[in-house]
Formats: C-alpha cells, structure tokens, sequence
C-alpha cells in the first residue's frame, strides 16, 4: 500500500523496464508486485499533477482497487477497476476526487492499463464517494437487489487497497458483512447472481471451445477454470465475514470446518502459475484469457481437464452449502 510519504520514492527500474519484465515473468507472486510497480508509477504520476493543478487533497481518502488487481491475481494485462473513498461529504471534495481519479484512470491507461467496460474506475461518480456516500450507495445496492445492483457488492468484495487509508476499505466491507449478517437470506441472492459455471468439457471428454466470434475455436481459461475457484471463494468469505481479498488467503482463512475448500489451495496455486505458461507469449490484452488447446502437450491438455473439473466440483459443493444455508 502507498502512503503520501512514500509517493515521491524513486524505483529501481523504470515503467518500460517494468513492463518488459512483466512479460517474461512466470512467477504469480512476482508478476503481481511488479504490477503493483507498475501501477504505482501511474497512480503517483496522477497524485503529482493533480496536486501541481489543484492543491494537495483536501481530506483524508483511500484508493482502492478491485477485479483481478483487488485479489492480487493479475494475469500479463489486466483491465482496470477502481474506486476513491474520501472522508468528509463536501461539493469541493467531490469535484477533486473526481478528477484525481480521472487523472488516475488516464495514467493507467497510458501505463497498459485498458479502461473498465463498465466503468468501475473512480472517475465515475458511482466509484468516487464520500464514506457517508458509500454507505447510502451500499445500502441502496442491497436494497434494490437487482442483478447489477448485487454484481456492485460482489465487485466491492475484492477490493484492496492501493493508497491512503486502510481502515476506510476495511470499513466499507464490514458494511456488507453488517448486511449479510442482518440478513442471512442476501447470501442466497449473491450466489443466484454469481450464476452458473461455464461448461468446458462435452460429453465424450473434449475440450468446449468458443463456438463464434473473435476467439472462436479457442478455451475460455478465465471464465471456465479460473473463476469457479475465484466466484465461490468470494462467496464463502462474506458468508464468513473474512476481509482477505485474494483467492488463496481466502482458503487460508476459512474455519477448519469447510477443510474439503481448504484442501485446494495447492491445486489452485498451481493453476496461477501454469495459467501464466498457458498465455505466455501473448502481447495484448484482447484474447489474453483465450487459449489455441492445440499448442498444449497431452499432459497439459490432461491436468486443465483436472482443473476444470475439480473447479466445477468446487463451485457447485459451495454453491449447495449455500442456497441450503
């Protein structure tokens, strides 16, 4: 996490040599901190204009980010989503996060970044808000339960934050904690809206690949073995209150009783590492979590077959233990 003192620390290597790493790292753990870098150099290059312009920040906030980023499972290009939580409620205010986060969002986008398709940054007023705001914007998403009202909450629960105050994100996940515990019930309708898994395997063992489209002939690795660990591992955690944004601390943090999900944090681990071998090679965002199933040895083609079994199991014996609360 950034602070304000730390903004103006020189890094040991610069944006493009950071980049250039990035492409050749295999390493999960590390691919991350050097996004991290990466995001920081964008994130401080909008701190320093926007406070050349109009004034360091009038009140405390934090910057916080979600999605991919959020969990610290960022593949070779990632989009972005993020969001500004300031503290006092004031039009002065509103106008200055907005434009930092403007700025933020530009700086991203310069640095690799590509823009939200829905607009999950904090240059839209949605994701830049005072915490009584947020609070309001909370309980009205819970209130109005809608599918893209409840797909907000799941979004928040990834978040992590990147600068400022870590007790302000802290805070806006135990409102949804305070919901869900008020109202057991809000887990059932959580899970309803996560859906149903992608089906990647057919009938007689082979491989479901896009029938049409950009990537047609090619595996969906994200939406079909990557997030049905990701989509009921966020579920279990706001049934069981724990704050911890990435998959596997997750896993970590679950009570002994759930020992069956715990159990697959080696596979899953494993499953980061070799998703970055699978899209090793690829230089841009669009089609980074498409797959060519035909470039993967027999052992490779075997083991995603594991993966994408054991990920549908997973999903489904928590999606059980769920609606039956």
């Amino acid at each position: 996490m950034l602070t304000p003192k730390e903004q103006d620390v020189p890094f040991e290597e610069s944006e493009a040599e950071l980049r250039e790493m990035g492409l050749k790292e295999q390493r999960p753990s590390k691919l991350q901190e050097i996004h991290d870098k990466r995001m920081e150099y964008a994130v401080n290059k909008a701190l320093r204009k926007i406070e050349s312009e109009w004034g360091s920040p009038p009140t405390h906030f934090a910057f916080f980010v979600m999605g991919s980023a959020g969990r610290c499972e960022q593949s070779y290009f990632s989009d972005q989503d993020h969001a500004i939580l300031y503290e006092e409620d004031h039009l002065e205010y509103e106008e200055y996060f907005l434009k930092l986060g403007s700025e933020i969002s530009s700086a991203l986008e310069d640095a690799g970044y590509a823009e939200c398709d829905g607009k999950v940054m904090a240059s839209s007023s949605r994701w830049c808000k005072s915490r009584k705001a947020w609070q309001l914007q909370i309980d009205q998403w819970i209130e109005e339960d809608t599918w893209e009202s409840l797909r907000y909450i799941l979004t928040v629960a990834d978040a992590r934050i990147f600068i400022g105050e870590e007790s302000y994100v802290e805070e806006i996940k135990q409102m949804i904690h305070k919901h869900l515990k008020i109202n057991p019930k809000l887990i059932k309708r959580l899970t309803e809206n996560t859906g149903r898994v992608k089906k990647g395997i057919g009938f007689f063992g082979q491989f479901l690949t896009e029938s049409k489209g950009l990537h047609q002939g090619k595996f969906d690795l994200k939406q079909t073995v990557l997030f049905p660990y990701v989509n009921g591992l966020r579920l279990l955690a706001l049934k069981e209150g724990i704050m911890a944004s990435s998959t596997l601390e997750r896993m970590k943090k679950l009570p002994a009783a759930y020992g069956h999900v715990k159990g697959h944090q080696l596979s899953f681990q494993e499953l980061l590492t070799h998703r970055l071998r699978f899209q090793y090679g690829h230089n841009e965002y669009e089609g980074i979590h498409f797959i060519d199933i035909d470039r993967l040895s027999s052992a490779e083609k075997n083991r995603l077959k594991e993966w994408v079994r054991e990920g549908h199991e997973l999903y489904h014996y928590i999606e059980n233990a769920l609606m039956k609360g």
